[in-house]
């Protein structure tokens, strides 16, 4: 499946449940729909994401002063890879449980995981760009980072809102770039299009029978589509937006402060100053200045590990 059909799949589909914020939908639409354009078999270059991650470090070191001593990598489970590196995770984009082409959250737990099992690895670092995306998964993502025994700096840049927050809070220092950028969106949606009205438009008749007792089969869904969306709201919605909320609260204890009729957990979006104040990240820094925190972060990890080997040694 090509990037685009799996794009549009995704956003024409009232099944996935999405935790994202409008900004990421319209950008995803604008990615799928070439506006004015005829698009053919071979006329769209499409780009691995594991090709964006390797453009994407290319830049990232180019911010790295050779003083500072810092190694950045996404060769999570290389062997050979310098000691005390940060392992390097960018999270750009429409989030997607399964995909070649987009951020994968299935991929990003194996990079974690990998990452953490990795000896010369120190840190993990989630470079955050994404308004959210598919909510399908995120709950074992959501383990998978708790559980790591390595530190984790989570660094957004212009938004990490939504599912993109969701992946985000896991981390022990949250900063972002600028002042302006936007973080939130604790809210859980489905926004779908109805693609049925279109082929009925162009002469194509939808034939749909039911079995005496499948009565039940799709109602929901069906309701949903003629604007009747109670039970969808009540057994969709609801029990992941509660899902959202708790793992936030867990994550990010500081937010327990928060009543549960708080504008933060009822999406809303705050620019980074707003969160500060919000508890949402712990304040704002320049990328290199992140990267220099993070670093320490590894080395008094690493300092820590080393103590406690030597103390064991002597028992």
């Amino acid at each position: 499946m090509n990037p685009y059909t799996q794009l549009l799949s995704l956003l024409t589909s009232t099944t996935p449940r999405l935790l994202c914020t409008q900004d990421e939908m319209v950008e995803a639409l604008l990615s799928v729909y070439h506006l004015g354009e005829t698009l053919s078999p071979g006329s769209v270059n499409f780009i691995p994401y594991n090709k964006t991650i390797s453009d994407q470090l290319a830049i990232v070191q180019s911010f790295i002063d050779d003083d500072d001593q810092i190694n950045i990598t996404t060769d999570y489970s290389e062997p050979d890879i310098k000691g005390n590196s940060i392992a390097y995770h960018p999270i750009k984009g429409m989030i997607v449980a399964d995909s070649y082409w987009y951020f994968s959250t299935k991929q990003f737990e194996r990079d974690l995981l990998a990452a953490d099992a990795n000896p010369n690895i120190n840190v993990h670092f989630l470079h955050i760009k994404s308004g959210g995306g598919e909510a399908w998964y995120l709950d074992q993502v959501s383990k998978t980072l708790s559980s790591l025994k390595k530190p984790i700096y989570s660094y957004i840049e212009k938004v990490g809102a939504s599912a993109a927050y969701y992946i985000g809070v896991h981390g022990q220092i949250i900063k972002a770039m600028t002042q302006n950028d936007t973080i939130g969106s604790i809210g859980t949606m489905v926004d779908g299009l109805d693609i049925m009205s279109y082929f009925e438009k162009i002469g194509m008749t939808r034939i749909r029978a039911l079995a005496s007792k499948s009565d039940l089969k799709n109602k929901k869904f069906e309701d949903l589509r003629e604007n009747k969306p109670e039970q969808f709201i009540k057994e969709e919605l609801d029990p992941l937006q509660q899902q959202f909320e708790s793992e936030i609260r867990s994550a990010r204890p500081s937010l327990n402060t928060l009543d549960d009729q708080d504008p933060v957990f009822r999406g809303e979006t705050f620019s980074a100053n707003l969160a500060i104040d919000k508890k949402l990240i712990d304040g704002i820094a320049t990328f290199p200045e992140a990267l220099v925190e993070a670093n320490q972060m590894g080395l008094d990890y690493a300092a820590t590990i080393n103590k406690l080997r030597s103390i064991s040694s002597y028992l």
